[in-house]
């Protein structure tokens, strides 16, 4: 018996769009415009913290991919053993590693699914799921809702005094449901809405995103951040 667990990448014929093919349980999505990864169950999952959570993930996936005998047929950009993760802002905070068991790639036209095992390949749902309703109801403090608007007043006020030139504010906003909440049922509601963005679900944290920090294909990084960005000045070793 080979000490290696098999993780198998084939292509795929016609399927639902990716967001309907998630499963209720802990869906796993990075999706813009159809085209993206999307991924359920657990193959392997860790958490890290501290200032050097990045090089803590990097060994973890290293050591992941030792125990993978790899059969990739398609060779594409998202084929083979994906990590997802979800990295804090402060070091102290926890930060979220998964490999899901089975993931669900499309680009360009072309999709393929990647599973990790021994069983053969698994069956998509031919069918989109149907989401029941649910009541919710959103926190309304008067108290809250002056203290944000105060925090804009004095955002607005320092930037008319030339003591700052930008200000990012965030406020927390609570939601009560009447039910679980059905993060696909989120997923395709930003997808809808915000086409240009990628939505993103791992670990329960589900959003949107118009901003992908950076992509390394085929040897290239590119990056389309909004915050910050400056006009080109046609130097291209400057800019």
């Amino acid at each position: 018996m080979s000490p290696f667990i098999p993780v198998t990448t084939s292509k795929l014929s016609e399927h639902l769009p990716l967001l309907d093919l998630l499963p209720a349980d802990h869906p796993i999505a990075w999706v813009r415009g159809g085209d993206g990864l999307v991924g359920w169950g657990v193959f392997a999952t860790t958490t890290v913290s501290g200032p050097h959570r990045f090089a803590d993930a990097r060994h973890w996936w290293q050591e992941q991919l030792t125990k993978l005998q790899i059969n990739d047929s398609v060779h594409a950009n998202g084929t083979g053993p994906i990590l997802f993760t979800s990295f804090s802002f402060a070091p102290e905070d926890v930060s979220v590693l998964v490999i899901p068991e089975i993931i669900v790639g499309l680009r360009n036209g072309k999709s393929w699914i990647t599973w990790i095992g021994e069983g053969p390949q698994p069956l998509l749902p031919e069918k989109a799921p149907d989401f029941a309703s649910n009541t919710m109801s959103w926190q309304q403090e008067v108290e809250f809702d002056n203290q944000w608007k105060a925090r804009v007043s004095t955002a607005i006020s320092r930037i008319e005094a030339g003591d700052v030139e930008k200000v990012v504010l965030a406020r927390e906003i609570n939601v009560t449901a009447e039910s679980t909440i059905d993060p696909r049922k989120i997923l395709r509601k930003l997808a809808i809405e915000y086409p240009s963005t990628w939505n993103f679900s791992i670990s329960g944290l589900v959003g949107a995103t118009p901003e992908l920090l950076m992509r390394l294909t085929h040897g290239m990084i590119t990056s389309r951040v909004l915050a910050g960005t400056i006009s080109k000045t046609g130097n291209d070793e400057k800019d």
